[in-house]
């Protein structure tokens, strides 16, 4: 079967950890040797990622920090923090980053702390695998890869519970679920975070923009649709 190596995701849990200058956010972005069943668009396969597969893209650049892979419609593309540490060692890949204090990571910083996110979840691209076959059918192990982005995320793939990812009608459909998302973009007062309280009709090709990139009526539709 074709593999697809480009724009994956894979995630894992994590722990973070009060500091005196805000959040620590340490743990494992990837484990090494730990067997994934991948169940969904990309194929019916296992999979595992082999020891040193991260080491040559570390030495060529440094990932970015974000939050749901750049996709939650405040914090957008913008990285919530700086990474510190980032490395192999015999488990997998270790990451020690600092969140960064200022409103628009706030709502996040707040999540991990209560324990409410404990996802963690890292783009990248295959470089090199090998593929074997058993009573499971194919197994990929990935020897080299190409890391992007890493960062916390809302509804991870966990590999002991989930082998799908979770659509957004479905995470809508959830009222817990868009209570959370909800309280992530309202947590911060709109006129604290320097935004309007009030949706006027705009003028023609000069509505601003949120931080997200986000209009201020396109983010009152996707306050609307949370609710």
């Amino acid at each position: 079967m074709d593999f697809p190596r480009d724009d994956l995701t894979r995630s894992v849990e994590f722990r973070a950890e009060p500091s005196d200058d805000g959040l620590t956010l340490e743990g494992y972005a990837a484990v090494f040797n730990s067997v994934t069943r991948i169940s969904g668009w990309e194929g019916e396969f296992s999979e595992q990622v082999a020891p040193g597969a991260f080491s040559k893209t570390l030495s060529e650049r440094a990932p970015v920090l974000q939050f749901d892979h750049g996709h939650h419609p405040l914090v957008g593309s913008i990285p919530i923090g700086a990474i510190e540490t980032l490395r192999e060692d015999d488990k997998g890949l270790f990451v020690r980053a600092r969140l960064h204090d200022n409103w628009l990571t706030e709502p996040v910083r707040d999540a991990i702390r209560s324990g409410a996110i404990t996802g963690m979840s890292f783009r990248f691209a295959v470089v090199k695998d090998t593929v074997t076959t058993g009573d499971d059918g194919p197994m990929r192990t990935i020897n080299e890869l190409k890391l992007f982005e890493l960062g916390p995320v809302v509804f991870p793939a966990y590999e002991a519970t989930s082998v799908g990812v979770r659509s957004i009608a479905a995470t809508l459909a959830d009222p817990t679920a868009r209570a959370e998302l909800a309280r992530a973009l309202l947590s911060t007062p709109p006129t604290e975070a320097g935004l309007s309280t009030s949706v006027e009709e705009p003028l023609p090709d000069m509505e601003p923009l949120t931080h997200s990139g986000l209009t201020q009526s396109e983010r009152a539709r996707v306050l609307a649709l949370l609710h």
